[in-house]
This record gives C-alpha cells, structure tokens and sequence, in this order.
C-alpha cells in the first residue's frame, strides 16, 4: 500500500496544478449559481437577494475558464513546485500557532496586548527585537483606533480599556 501512496505522490507532484484548482473553482462557481436560484432575482423594490450571488458567480465561472485555458496553454505550474519547503512549512506553523495564541486570549487580556503579540511573533523573524516591539505596537494601536474609534467595531478590550 505505501508503494501505491508513493507512486501517487510521485505522480501528482508532477502534475499540472493550476489545471486541478481552475476545475474546482468552476465546479465551485457553479455550486453557488445553482444555489443563488433559490432566491428572488428581483423583488417589487428592485433587484432582490439573488441577484448579486448570480452575478458574481457567473463572473467566477467566467474567470475560472479563463484561468483553465490560461493554465493549460501558457502558465503552467507543478504542484511539486508549489509545495513549501521545511522552513516555509515551520513560518506558516508559527503563524497558525501565533493566531491560536491571539483566539485564546484576546478576550482576557485585550486586542492591544493579543495583537502586539501575535505581530511581534511575525515580525521577529524580520527585524531585531526593538523595531519587531515598535512595529507591533504601532500597527495595532492603528488598527485598534481605525476598528473601534472609526468603524466602531466591538473588539475585546481589558480592564483599562485597550
């Protein structure tokens, strides 16, 4: 049996992947089509709740052919070349890992200190350790003004209020 799964891993490095994802993008597109029949395209006001997802998704189906015929004539690229390496797999670990984090304890100590830790984490690998704490707080004292002062969105905040 491991010689089979081998074999197909063999295989479908070799593979066209721009092909497999433009099939299941249309397939996808069209999924949703087929539901956005399920509401009205218009109602006596005007256009109804049916009428963006259809639109929207005969564009999708539109780009994802386009996208097919591109893939398959000109831009060509291999699964085996789009699967990360070692080191890229441990970055994107890091980063999942980092959001869990953020999800975990936002709500006790605040969007401020959750954020400012979960950016460190990213921009450690980046920069030395003082631009890494500058460039954390910065942006998210930024997006904490733009979100709750601007928009205001309800994000989590702590005892002092950040």
């Amino acid at each position: 049996m491991s010689g089979f799964g081998n074999r197909f891993t063999s295989w479908l490095k070799k593979q066209n992947a721009g092909l497999f994802f433009s099939i299941l993008f249309i397939l996808f597109s069209i999924f949703f089509l087929i539901v956005s029949f399920d509401y009205p395209y218009s109602t006596k006001f005007g256009i109804g709740p049916g009428f963006f997802p259809r639109w929207v998704s005969i564009l999708a189906i539109l780009v994802g052919v386009f996208y097919l015929i591109s893939s398959v004539t000109k831009d060509k690229f291999i699964f085996g070349e789009t699967f990360p390496d070692k080191q890229a797999l441990k970055s994107v670990a890091l980063v999942v890992i980092g959001i869990a984090v953020f999800i975990l304890i936002a709500n006790t100590t605040g969007f401020v200190i959750a954020s400012s830790l979960l950016l460190f984490s990213i921009f450690i690998r980046q920069y030395n350790w003082w631009q890494s704490i500058l460039l954390a707080i910065v942006v998210t004292v930024i997006c904490f003004l733009i979100f709750k002062k601007g928009f205001s969105v309800p994000l989590p905040v702590n005892p002092w209020g950040f």
